[in-house]
C-alpha cells in the first residue's frame, strides 16, 4: 500500500468518547493534525489537535475564536477548525464565527461581490448582522450541487443538467456583469490572486506533504514524484501568458452551490442558482474558479459521489462556461494541474481518502485524479 499520512479514522478523549474524524489539516510538526471530529452521541461537529496518539479537544471555549462560547447558545455548530473559524446553524441564520477582528474584511468582501452576483442571476445570502469577530448571513433555500449529485431518486438526470446548464448561464451573466465600469470599480478593490499566488498555494500544500513524510523510506516514490509534478505545474503556471482578471470566487467547487427548492429541482424547473462563501473572493483568471470546480467534480467521480453520466453532464456545463469566457485552453490546463495536485496532498490527509490520494501522488502519467472516460 502506498504510504500516506497516518491520520486515525477514530479517536477518544480524555473522557473515553470516540470520535469519528471528518477532516484533518496538517500542523507544522510531523504526526500532528488540527481535527474535525463527530460523535453519536451528541449533535454538531467537535475541533482538537492530534499529536502523539493523543485527542485534546477543543471546546466552544476556543481561546482563539473568543466570541465562540456565546455566539454556541444561538445553534449547532457544523463547522470547527480550531483556533481558526467556525460555522454555527441556527433556525434563522447562519452564523460565522472568525479570529478577532477578521470578520470585518469577510463582511466588505460579501457586500463588494453581493451586486454582480444578483445582477448574474445567482441567489445570494445576505448580512443580517456584523461584529468584528461575528457575521451572520440569512439562509438560503434548497440543497447543495453536491447533494443533489448523489440524490438518484428524488432528482432525475434530466434534472441534473438543467440544474448545471443554470448554473453556467448565471455564471457567464455574473463575469460580464462584474465587468461593467460601475462594479469594476469596487470589484477592483479585491486582493488580486494571479498564476504566482495560485503557485504559492500549491507549494503550501506541497510542503506540508513533504514535511509529514520526511524521513520515511516508504513516502521516497511519492515525494521524489510529487517535487517532479509540482515543478512542471508551476513552470505550467508561471510560463504561459495569462487571460485578463476579473472577479473570481476564490474557492468554487460544488459544495458551494444551492439547487433551490428540492420540488423545483426534481422537477426540472429553472430557479435561481444559490452561491454561498464570498470570504476568498478576488481579482484572478476565470480558469480558477472554474478549474476548481471541474477537477472537484472529477474528485466526486472518484470518490463514486457522482456517477459518469452526471461527472460528464456537470464537466461539459463547466467547458460551455469557459468557452464563452474565452478561457484560453493552456490556461484551463494549468490551473487544473495545480487544483490536482493541491487536492491530492489535501486529501492525503483526510480519512478514509488517504490511500487513494497517495496514489494520485505516485502516477506517473496523466492527471491525478483521472477522468471518468479513461
Amino acid at each position: 500500500m502506498t504510504w500516506h499520512p497516518p491520520v486515525p479514522h477514530q479517536v477518544s478523549d480524555t473522557a473515553g468518547t470516540v470520535w469519528s474524524v471528518q477532516r484533518a489539516w496538517p500542523d507544522a510538526s510531523a504526526g500532528t493534525y488540527t481535527l474535525e471530529v463527530r460523535s453519536p452521541l451528541q449533535p454538531g461537529v467537535q475541533a482538537g489537535f492530534f499529536s502523539k496518539g493523543r485527542f485534546e479537544a477543543v471546546t466552544v471555549n476556543d481561546r482563539r475564536l473568543p466570541a465562540l462560547a456565546a455566539e454556541s447558545a444561538k445553534g449547532e455548530l457544523v463547522v470547527h477548525r480550531a483556533h481558526k473559524r467556525a460555522v454555527l446553524r441556527t433556525p434563522d441564520a447562519y452564523i460565522k464565527v472568525f479570529r478577532s477582528g477578521r470578520a470585518s474584511a469577510a463582511a466588505a468582501s460579501h457586500r463588494t461581490t453581493a451586486a454582480a452576483l444578483t445582477e448574474g442571476g445567482f441567489d445570494t445570502p445576505h448580512v443580517i448582522s456584523a461584529a468584528p469577530d461575528v457575521l451572520a448571513f440569512s439562509p438560503l433555500a434548497g440543497r447543495s450541487f453536491y447533494e443533489l449529485g448523489q440524490d438518484q431518486t428524488g432528482i432525475t438526470d434530466a434534472a441534473f443538467a438543467s440544474m448545471w446548464a443554470g448554473w453556467s448561464r448565471a455564471w457567464i451573466k455574473t463575469l460580464a456583469s462584474a465587468c461593467r465600469p460601475q462594479l469594476d470599480n469596487s470589484l477592483g478593490q479585491l486582493p488580486l490572486r494571479d498564476a504566482g499566488k495560485e503557485a504559492s498555494s500549491l507549494r503550501r500544500w506541497v510542503d506540508h506533504w513533504l514535511r509529514h513524510s520526511e524521513g520515511v523510506p516508504e513516502a521516497a516514490p511519492a515525494r521524489a514524484t510529487l517535487l517532479a509534478q509540482a515543478r512542471a505545474v508551476t513552470d505550467s503556471l508561471l510560463s504561459s501568458p495569462p487571460d485578463p482578471l476579473g472577479w473570481a470566487h476564490g474557492d468554487l467547487h460544488d459544495k458551494q452551490l444551492l439547487g433551490g427548492q428540492e420540488s423545483s429541482a426534481a422537477s426540472g424547473s429553472r430557479g435561481n442558482p444559490g452561491l454561498l462563501d464570498f470570504d476568498e473572493s478576488c481579482r484572478a483568471e476565470a480558469a480558477l474558479d472554474l478549474a476548481n470546480l471541474d477537477v472537484h467534480l472529477e474528485l466526486r467521480w472518484r470518490q463514486h459521489l457522482l456517477t459518469a453520466r452526471r461527472y460528464a453532464v456537470a464537466h461539459a456545463a463547466v467547458m460551455s462556461a469557459a468557452e464563452h469566457l474565452h478561457v484560453s485552453p493552456h490556461r484551463f490546463a494549468a490551473y487544473a494541474a495545480s487544483t490536482r495536485l493541491r487536492l491530492a496532498c489535501l486529501y492525503s490527509f483526510r480519512p478514509p481518502w488517504g490511500p487513494h490520494a497517495a496514489s494520485y501522488l505516485i502516477s506517473l502519467a496523466g492527471p491525478v485524479l483521472p477522468s471518468p472516460t479513461r
